[in-house]
């Protein structure tokens, strides 16, 4: 890691995480520069999901803390990590294998609806064009 005084794009310090007695995580530290690209590999198990997991909000670490430009993000939910700019992509690309590309766009912009956030607007307002609908 460089000086302690740069301000990282991403930044782990001493991130942990377990689950009962197992840590999964063991003291992760990194430093990812802006612009830079950072592989995570390991074999199965290794906990790199778990990782992802941390550094976007979906698990809370168990001690350590995750720095996203600066900032501490700890604690936050996905939705407050996402709109700080941090993003997350899941392997699985057949969620929906029956809707058309237009209505698995829909059900995304749709998907903040539960929770209330200014983005359900768009899923109350928006209208599938006629000629797009099937029957």
């Amino acid at each position: 890691m460089a000086a302690d005084n740069a301000t990282y794009a991403l930044e782990l310090r001493d991130l942990r995480k377990s689950f009962g007695k197992t840590e999964i995580i063991r003291g992760a530290n990194l430093a990812v520069a802006p612009g830079e690209r950072v592989a995570i590999i390991g074999p199965n198990g290794a906990g790199k999901s778990t990782l992802f997991n941390l550094i976007s909000g979906r698990f809370a670490p168990t001690s350590g803390d995750v720095i996203l430009n600066g900032q501490r993000i700890n604690g936050m939910a996905p939705y407050e990590i996402n709109r700080r700019g941090l993003s997350r992509s899941f392997q699985i690309t057949n969620i929906f294998p029956k809707l058309s590309v237009l209505r698995t766009c829909a059900a995304v912009c749709c998907g903040a609806w539960a929770t209330s956030t200014p983005s359900c607007a768009f899923s109350r307002t928006w209208t599938m064009p006629t000629s797009a609908r099937r029957s």
